[in-house]
């Protein structure tokens, strides 16, 4: 049998005897009106349930502290909690402490495409005055409390819910909820009991995932700004990096890379130039072609960029600095790699940047228009470039789609992640 099924036999098939609310793991927790409690299943004495419940409450934090995967544990919990309160559906809002906002962390249930990216300011509905108070609370006619504003889709109709907010270290950093219980009329303070064990094997976890995914922003926002200062000493190629971005995480999603695998793209599209850090000014802003002995210095950047990065984590990253310079049919640099011995992100990048290098002006030639560089691209698939690339950009261009609006929706979408891993 499954783990998660285990966890959730253990408690559904052991109801929590009658208690006093104050005792369920939260010092001094206020109490909250509710339903008497359900008595215990005949034959099963009151701390054998009690014994099961606390057991499979372990289980979930083993799990929670044992995984690298902190939206598949959170889903098996939701998954428990509505087994053993017998739920409809379950969420857990994670508050966006510079916004002033609950936005979905995890959500389940018919509904959960349509509500996904709703988002509730602290304070509003129930579930932001849940967070705002830091109590918990068990409506159970949501259509008769005032602060209820209605269900945001049609496929739902909610009845009943039950919110508890999660806190660690003395501080809300979400709420825990389920909704409409199921062959019953009401939640009863059983659930909320069962509930505020949850939320305190839950909130710690949640908010260890905050502080990581925010030192990820911050090292992300750390790298963009170091490449475009670098990007700062060749007048001539403003907003490169930024442009190189865009398009590479086009073509990556396009082609149906997966959220990590567009992230460590992100990366290595952010550093592929990295390397130019080496390239001497009077090469780097010559307002001519370069001779033969700077372009060999400028080629220089590949290997230079790849020694740079070499000791970031990302498997993605050096090869993505090293390569995006080579050519399938085996002449480009620094490695003369040729068809599918070039990774696939040095391949993607590799468009990218000849796209924007060639519908940028310098001051010895003006840039080609989006239709003739888009032309150019697609004749040298096969050749320069790999043809599952370029038919990536070919499907992008042909339907408008390739540009930077588009690309900053991708890259959005990128940083949003990070809150939500």
């Amino acid at each position: 049998m499954p783990a998660e099924a285990k966890t959730a036999e253990k408690m559904s098939g052991a109801p929590g005897a009658p208690g006093d609310p104050g005792a369920l793991g939260a010092p001094n927790a206020p109490d909250v009106p509710g339903e008497p409690e359900a008595p215990n299943e005949p034959g099963v004495p009151a701390g054998d349930g009690r014994l099961a419940e606390y057991e499979t409450l372990l289980e979930i934090g083993a799990q929670l502290a044992a995984s690298l995967d902190l939206a598949t544990v959170l889903e098996v919990a939701l998954s428990t909690a509505e087994r053993v309160c017998r739920a409809e559906t379950s969420s857990i809002w994670e508050l966006d402490d510079e916004r002033g906002e609950l936005f979905f962390r995890v959500v389940r249930g018919r509904a959960a495409g349509e509500i996904r990216g709703l988002r509730v300011p602290l304070g509003h509905g129930i579930v932001g005055s849940v967070a705002q108070s830091a109590r918990p609370e068990v409506v159970n006619d949501v259509a008769a409390d005032p602060r209820w504003r209605g269900d945001p889709g049609q496929g739902f109709k909610t009845r009943a819910i039950l919110a508890v907010p999660l806190l660690a270290n003395g501080r809300v950093v979400g709420v825990l909820q389920l909704l409409n219980p199921v062959d019953r009329e009401r939640f009863t303070d059983d659930d909320l009991r069962r509930m505020r064990l949850f939320a305190g094997i839950l909130a710690h976890p949640l908010q260890n995932a905050r502080l990581y995914a925010a030192q990820r922003r911050q090292f992300m926002n750390m790298v963009t700004a170091l490449a475009e200062t670098l990007e700062k000493k060749d007048p001539y190629t403003g907003g490169h990096v930024r442009r190189v971005v865009c398009y590479s995480l086009l073509l990556g999603a396009e082609m149906g890379l997966d959220r990590g695998d567009l992230r460590d793209l992100w990366l290595a599209a952010t550093l592929h130039d990295i390397g130019k850090i080496g390239v001497p000014d009077r090469i780097l802003g010559k307002p001519a072609p370069l001779d033969a002995n700077e372009a060999e210095v400028m080629r220089r950047h590949t290997t230079d960029g790849a020694s740079i990065v070499a000791h970031l984590s990302s498997p993605h990253v050096l090869p993505g600095v090293r390569s995006h310079h080579e050519r399938v049919d085996g002449g480009g640099y620094p490695d003369g790699l040729e068809g599918d011995r070039i990774p696939l992100a040095p391949r993607v990048i590799a468009v990218a940047d000849t796209f924007d290098a060639m519908t940028t002006s310098r001051p010895y030639r003006q840039g080609l228009s989006r239709e003739r560089a888009a032309a150019e691209i697609e004749s040298a698939a096969g050749t320069q470039f790999c043809p599952r690339v370029v038919a990536a950009f070919s499907a992008l261009f042909a339907g408008g789609r390739f540009d930077l609006p588009a690309g900053e929706e991708v890259l959005q979408s990128i940083t949003e992640l990070e809150s939500a891993d």
